[in-house]
C-alpha cells in the first residue's frame, strides 16, 4: 500500500472537519446526558407517561413505582430543563410524567432508528408527529428540531394497575402481573411473560405479544400483531392495514379483524373463533374437538380451515365469487338450487359460517 505522503496530507486536512460532520464524529454530535428518578406508593391504578424516547417496564419487588429516566439532550441548558414529577393525569389518576419544555421549544428531535448523524437525517428520510402531550400541541421530529428525549425505566409492584404511555418510541413489558395497558402514538410494542389483563394500542407500529396468560387486546392502526403461547380466557386484535398472527395458544374466544391484511390461527386451542378481513385471507388451525363456533368474513380473499381428523361440524358459506371444497372424504354436501353451499360431517358439533365478497372456502385437515 502506498503510504500517504506531505502533500497528501495537506490535501485532506482542510477536508477533514467536514468528513467528521458526516460521519457523525465530533462536536456537531456532542449532547448532554442527565438522570432523573421519582417513585410513589400508587393505592389504585396509575400512569407513567414519556414523550419520546423507549420505555421499559418491569416487576419491581417493592409496593412503589420506580421511574429512572436518562434524558438526552443537545446541551446543558435542555437538559437542565427537563422534569419528572408526580401529576394528576387522566381522570384524576396519579401519574408520573416527563415533563418536556414544550413552550421553550416547539419542535423536539428524537434520533429514532437512524440515529442522529448528519448522514442519517440527510438519507435516512426522517419522520415528523405532530401530536399533544400534557395538555399541549408539539412536534417530534427524527430530523429537526431540538435534540431531548429520555429513555425510560419502570419498575411496578406485583398485581398493580398500570396504564403506560410512550408517544414517540418503543415500549418494553417484561415478567409483570396485573392490569396493564400500553400505548404508542408511534412505534413498536414488544411483551413478554404477563400475566392478567393485558392491553396493547400503537397507532403505527408492530406488536408482539409472547407467554401472555389472562386476556389480550392489541390494536395498532398500521402494522402487524403477533401472538405465540398464549392460554387464557380471551384474544381480541385489530389492525387497520397489518397482519394477524396467532400461534400455539388456548383460549376461549379469539377475535381477529383486519382492514387489509391476513388472519392466520396456528396451533390453537379454542372454543370460539370470530374473524374479519377488508382484503386479506384468513387461515384457520384449531382442533376439532374443542371448537364450538366459528365466523369468518373476507371482503376479498379466501378462507382455508384445518380443523384436524376429528373434526365434528357443519359449514355454512356465502359466497359472491368463490367455491366451497371439502376435503374430508365422509362430509355430506349441503345443496340449495342444485349449489353447493356447505357441508355437514358427523354430528356437526362445530357451527361454522363463512362468507366472501370473492374468494373460495377450503375446509381440510391438517391439525
Amino acid at each position: 500500500m502506498k503510504r500517504m505522503t506531505t502533500e497528501d496530507r495537506r490535501r485532506w486536512l482542510p477536508l477533514l472537519p467536514l468528513l467528521a460532520l458526516l460521519l457523525g464524529i465530533g462536536p456537531a454530535n456532542a449532547e448532554t446526558t442527565r438522570t432523573l428518578r421519582q417513585e410513589m406508593a400508587p393505592s389504585g391504578a396509575f400512569g407513567v407517561e414519556n414523550l419520546a424516547g423507549t420505555m421499559r417496564v418491569t416487576q419491581g419487588s417493592g409496593s412503589s413505582v420506580v421511574v429512572v429516566a436518562t434524558v438526552h439532550a443537545a446541551d446543558e441548558k435542555a437538559a437542565g430543563l427537563m422534569k419528572l414529577e408526580k401529576v394528576s393525569g387522566e381522570k384524576g389518576m396519579p401519574t408520573l410524567r416527563l415533563i418536556y419544555p414544550i413552550d421553550e421549544y416547539g419542535t423536539i428531535r428524537y434520533r429514532g432508528e437512524h440515529g442522529d448523524s448528519f448522514l442519517g437525517r440527510m438519507f435516512g428520510g426522517g419522520s415528523n408527529t405532530r401530536t399533544e402531550y400534557a395538555g399541549e400541541k408539539v412536534k417530534v421530529s427524527t430530523s429537526e428540531g431540538t435534540l431531548l428525549y429520555a429513555d425510560v425505566e419502570v419498575q411496578i409492584p406485583k398485581g398493580a394497575e398500570g396504564h403506560f404511555r410512550n408517544v414517540v418510541g418503543q415500549i418494553e413489558g417484561t415478567s409483570l402481573e396485573g392490569k396493564l395497558s400500553f400505548d404508542s402514538g408511534s412505534g413498536d410494542i414488544t411483551l413478554k411473560a404477563i400475566s392478567g389483563h393485558v392491553d396493547a394500542d400503537t397507532g403505527s407500529g408492530d406488536i408482539e405479544a409472547e407467554s401472555i396468560q389472562g386476556s389480550f387486546t392489541g390494536d395498532t392502526g398500521s402494522g402487524n400483531i403477533q401472538i405465540s403461547s398464549f392460554e387464557g380466557e380471551k384474544i381480541d386484535c385489530d389492525t387497520g392495514s397489518g397482519n394477524v398472527r396467532v400461534e400455539s395458544f388456548t383460549a376461549t374466544h379469539v377475535k381477529a379483524e383486519t382492514g387489509s391484511g391476513n388472519i392466520r390461527t396456528i396451533n390453537g386451542r379454542m372454543d370460539e373463533f370470530d374473524g374479519s378481513t377488508g382484503s386479506g385471507n384468513i387461515e384457520v388451525e384449531a382442533e376439532g374437538g374443542r371448537l364450538r363456533t366459528l365466523e369468518a368474513g373476507t371482503g376479498s380473499g379466501n378462507v382455508v380451515l384445518r380443523l384436524g381428523d376429528d373434526a365434528s361440524f357443519e359449514a355454512m358459506t356465502d359466497t359472491g365469487s368463490g367455491n366451497i371444497v371439502s376435503h374430508y372424504d365422509d362430509a355430506q354436501p349441503i345443496v340449495n338450487k342444485k349449489e353447493v353451499i356447505g357441508y355437514r360431517r358427523g354430528g356437526a358439533k362445530t357451527h361454522i359460517k363463512v362468507s366472501t365478497g370473492s374468494g373460495n372456502v377450503v375446509i381440510e385437515p391438517g391439525v
